[in-house]
C-alpha cells in the first residue's frame, strides 16, 4: 500500500524524456520536485521554470512505487477521483501541460478560491494546458471514465426517447386524422 507523501526530483542532469522544461533563466539550473501527497493530490515545486510539460502517469511510475501501487494510483485517477488537486509551488506565471491517464477528460479547472482558470484540453495527448500564477492550488475537475460512460449512455437513451416520442407524435397525429375521416363518413 502506498505511503504518502512520495517524491521524485528532477533537474537538467536527470530529466526523463517525458518531462519538458522551459527555464526562466537559461543560464541557471532548474529544478522540479513532484510529490504525490495523496491519491488525488499532487504537489509541483519548481525552481527557475517558466514552461512545463509533465506526463503524470509516467511521473507516478517514476516515483519509486511498486507496480501494483502505480496501477492502483492511476486506476483511482481514471475511474474514481472526481478531481485532481495540484499544489503549484514556484514563482511567477507559468504555462503547464499535464498529460493525464487514458480515459480521463477535464471538465473544469479552478483555484481553490473558486476562481476559474482558463484551460485547453489537448485531445491528441489527453492533456490539460493552463497558465497559472504560482504559488496556488488548482483543482482539475475530471470526467472520469465511469462518469463518461454513464453520461454517454444517458445521452444515447435521451436521444432514443426523443426519437420515439417524435415518431409516436406523428403516429398519433395521423391516427387523429384517420379517426376524423371515419367520423365524417359515419
Amino acid at each position: 500500500m502506498v505511503r504518502f507523501p512520495v517524491s521524485v526530483s528532477y533537474g537538467p542532469d536527470n530529466a526523463p524524456e517525458w518531462l519538458g522544461v522551459i527555464p526562466e533563466d537559461p543560464d541557471s539550473p532548474w529544478g522540479l520536485t513532484i510529490t504525490l501527497e495523496s491519491w488525488d493530490r499532487v504537489k509541483f515545486e519548481e525552481t527557475n521554470i517558466e514552461g512545463l510539460l509533465v506526463d503524470l502517469p509516467k511521473a507516478i511510475a517514476d516515483a519509486g512505487l511498486s507496480v501494483a501501487d502505480v496501477q492502483a494510483l492511476i486506476a483511482f485517477v481514471r475511474f474514481t477521483a472526481p478531481k485532481l488537486t495540484l499544489i503549484l509551488d514556484g514563482t511567477g506565471t507559468d504555462t503547464i501541460e499535464i498529460i493525464l491517464p487514458p480515459g480521463v477528460s477535464v471538465f473544469d479547472v479552478r483555484k481553490v478560491t473558486g476562481e476559474s482558470v482558463p484551460f485547453f484540453f489537448n485531445a491528441a495527448r489527453n492533456s490539460v494546458v493552463m497558465t497559472v500564477t504560482f504559488a496556488s492550488i488548482v483543482e482539475i475537475e475530471l470526467l472520469v471514465a465511469s462518469i463518461q460512460n454513464i453520461l454517454n449512455r444517458a445521452v444515447t437513451t435521451i436521444s432514443s426517447v426523443v426519437v420515439v416520442a417524435s415518431v409516436l407524435s406523428i403516429i398519433f397525429q395521423e391516427l387523429g386524422k384517420i379517426m376524423q375521416e371515419v367520423r365524417q363518413r359515419i
